[in-house]
């Protein structure tokens, strides 16, 4: 196709793109080529890069949930982690929970949210080792470390809260059944709560 220009003008040229057969769109697959502009009096072309995702990028996993994330275990004082016994309640002296994370992929907003029984929000969690589990933006965890060890978080609680994203200090929540659940904005979404999340309910703590 031909555009014509004057000299010292610009002109808007929209060009519309299909994605390749080749390529299941549930693994996102990456295409890329060029453009290539050709001056009629010139033989110095002009090559235009562009890329892009096969496949609905909103349904990208965030949760790296191939391998067993999120996860929910104790930590006693040996800080060993251990399964939770059915129906146990924690003292949060010798034994506290542990909530375990590995992102696969970046998300625009983490979080683990604490519910009561009767499911009303109480606040986001509050870790002993890593502070408030609420994140503007969060990016994907690498593989292994150094030392070839699998990279995750460990978020140990022990009972408190931020009531609020904004809040700057935390609170701690009486003693209750509490439902943990950890909720990863997905890509390109508004970030409407629930609907725009992933979401998984890592079950109650009793304490």
């Amino acid at each position: 196709n031909k555009v014509k220009i004057p000299a010292g003008k610009t002109a808007k040229i929209t060009l519309s793109f299909s994605e390749p057969k080749n390529g299941k769109a549930s693994q996102f697959p990456i295409y890329s080529g060029f453009i290539v502009a050709t001056p009629e009096k010139s033989n110095v072309a002009v090559h235009v890069p562009y890329t892009g995702l096969k496949g609905d990028v909103r349904q990208v996993p965030i949760m790296d949930t191939d391998i067993g994330f999120p996860g929910l275990a104790m930590v006693a004082n040996d800080n060993k982690l251990a399964p939770i016994p059915d129906n146990f309640t924690f003292d949060f002296t010798k034994n506290k929970p542990v909530v375990q994370t590995r992102l696969g992929s970046h998300t625009p907003n983490f979080s683990i949210r604490v519910f009561d029984d009767k499911k009303v929000f109480q606040g986001y969690l509050y870790s002993d080792n890593a502070g408030p589990a609420s994140m503007e933006w969060a990016g994907r965890q690498k593989n292994v470390d150094d030392q070839g060890k699998l990279v995750y978080s460990n978020w140990v609680w022990s009972g408190k809260v931020l009531p609020a994203a904004n809040a700057t200090a935390p609170v701690t929540l009486a003693s209750g059944t509490y439902d943990i659940v950890v909720a990863a904005q997905k890509k390109l979404t508004k970030g409407s709560y629930p609907a725009d999340f992933e979401i998984f309910d890592m079950g109650t703590i009793k304490y």
